[in-house]
């Protein structure tokens, strides 16, 4: 059974004060410029109750809030969810979570119309996607959606996972779309797509937990 716990802290141990979020606060247009592949299937999700995990510092949010009925923010980070209070603390339709790093507690079940996440599970280890599609299935209501941005980086067998381009994990659209289908999802949408360079580097997949 993987320490899933220690996992997680060592996944998010490069994030802690990482100058990484102000870089990345200028190129948030290739998620929601006119006809990206994010927007579009982000359109198909209800977003009555809209949880963004691994939030960062915000910059997804602070778009997507005018759109959100409710917005909870998660990060396995307080000090980037201290971040996120300060950004969007004002706004009586945003909450704030700092999770475990491999499921989406406190939430409770069946709570979610919506998840999303950009530009983060791309770094998760295997371990954690998997842990978190299957309490995805866990908190989504009937009919609910998630969009992940993941990694579709196939490495080499002798090749440390988290070593590939751009910090890529050990991942497949069709492994990912696996881990989904176990936990009981459908998966309504998936997309490889190019990313710094890189053909097909990565994957966007859009969830589905079933109605009945």
């Amino acid at each position: 059974m993987p320490d899933l716990k220690q996992i997680a802290a060592d996944a998010a141990k490069p994030w802690i004060d990482s100058t990484y979020y102000d870089f990345a606060e200028t190129h948030t247009d290739m998620f929601w410029g006119e006809g990206r592949v994010f927007r579009r299937m982000f359109g198909e999700m209800d977003l009555s109750r809209t949880l963004e995990l691994a939030c960062g510092h915000g910059r997804h949010a602070e778009i997507v809030q005018p759109m959100a009925e409710q917005l909870i923010l998660m990060d396995i980070l307080p000090a980037n969810i201290a971040f996120c209070r300060r950004r969007l603390g004002r706004f009586s339709n945003v909450a704030f979570r700092v999770n475990d790093g491999f499921t989406f507690q406190p939430v409770e079940d069946g709570h979610l119309t919506a998840i999303f996440c950009y530009d983060a599970m791309v770094h998760f280890p295997p371990e954690l996607v998997r842990s978190y599609l299957e309490d995805a299935a866990r908190v989504l209501a009937p009919g609910g959606q998630a969009l992940f941005h993941h990694s579709n980086y196939d490495p080499p067998v002798d090749q440390q996972d988290g070593l590939g381009p751009h910090a890529r994990h050990r991942m497949t659209r069709t492994i990912f779309n696996g881990f989904a289908r176990d936990a009981g999802l459908e998966v309504v949408a998936s997309k490889e797509i190019f990313w710094g360079g890189h053909e097909q580097l990565d994957g966007v997949s859009l969830l589905r937990r079933p109605a009945a």
